[in-house]
């Protein structure tokens, strides 16, 4: 008989996190309550997510993977049923779908084919798709993004990288993923701003990598790293230059503003936003991103 499936609200997670607690397994309580572990498991680490953002529409749905940049990148959209706003709907799902980093995309999928124990430090400004590239990569690797730690991916967030983090982290890559491909990585985001405590344990733990894991640094600055820490990683740098990215961030609007709109996008126009969101030179695709969503709601604002 099919266990009914029990709607998760505040109340209803708050009863399941104290059972957890007490140490009740994971996947007793996902039967029970009807929803895949997978799901409780996100819901008990991230609590009940909503969103005000506008459900999009799917009668362009077969156009978004058909979709070819002048770069070759594909326009991927995520399988994820939730309202998101354009730079979670539009990240890219594999290395394919990355754009403008051919070099880097080049390294990571050699690496993905043959992998080995390392540490990559990703170099780069802000929305230069560096976290995506890191997720995008996992999935070569064949680890389940979708089930986090369980599938072999984790993430964090600079300012919790102090000393017992780390060395906990540490014991946890040596443990196996119960999904996945049994390959882990870990993505440590703008590690620049970890505790210099942190940056000590990580010297030793990089000399000393358990086996099948790979960890992703992330940074806007490297020049705030040490030498040291730096010599560790195998370095690769995201180009943010706008005279270099501009036109992968106009091919990508382009694209999205098709998708999104079921027409052709004014090229003059799209130039126009890409252009509006360099600041000092330095070209991102999330500002570019971001610009094109106001646009689009402009747009239709107008035409209501």
């Amino acid at each position: 008989m099919t266990t009914p499936s029990i709607a998760l609200d505040a109340v209803v997670l708050d009863v399941v996190r104290q059972r957890r607690s007490a140490g009740e397994s994971l996947k007793a309580l996902a039967v029970e309550f009807g929803v895949t572990w997978q799901k409780l498991d996100k819901a008990i680490r991230n609590g009940l997510r909503t969103s005000a953002y506008p459900i999009p529409s799917t009668r362009t749905k077969a156009a978004w993977k058909s979709v070819q940049a002048a770069s070759g990148a594909v326009l991927e959209v995520t399988s994820d049923a939730r309202p998101l706003p354009l730079t979670e709907k539009y990240r890219p799902q594999t290395l394919a779908g990355v754009w403008g980093q051919p070099k880097v995309v080049t390294f990571l999928r050699r690496l993905a084919k043959s992998p080995c124990s390392m540490a990559v430090l990703f170099e780069g400004e802000t929305g230069t798709g560096k976290t995506s590239a890191a997720l995008a990569f996992a999935r070569e690797l064949g680890c389940d993004t979708a089930a986090g730690e369980w599938g072999g991916v984790w993430e964090i967030a600079s300012g919790e990288q102090t000393a017992d983090a780390v060395r906990e982290t540490g014991r946890r890559l040596c443990l196996s993923t119960p999904q996945g491909s049994g390959w882990k990585v870990l993505i440590v985001n703008e590690a620049d701003r970890m505790c210099r405590p942190a940056e000590v344990i990580w010297l030793d733990l990089l000399e000393h990598l358990p086996r099948r894991s790979i960890i992703v640094f992330t940074t806007n600055d490297p020049g705030l790293m040490s030498a040291r820490f730096r010599d560790r990683c195998t370095r690769l740098a995201f180009r943010s230059d706008a005279a270099y990215l501009a036109g992968a961030a106009r091919d990508l609007l382009l694209a999205m503003w098709k998708a999104e709109t079921g027409r052709k996008g004014n090229l003059s126009q799209i130039e126009k936003i890409v252009l509006g969101t360099v600041e000092g030179g330095q070209a991102s695709f999330r500002r570019a991103v971001q610009a094109l969503g106001m646009a689009i709601l402009s747009r239709e604002g107008d035409e209501s």
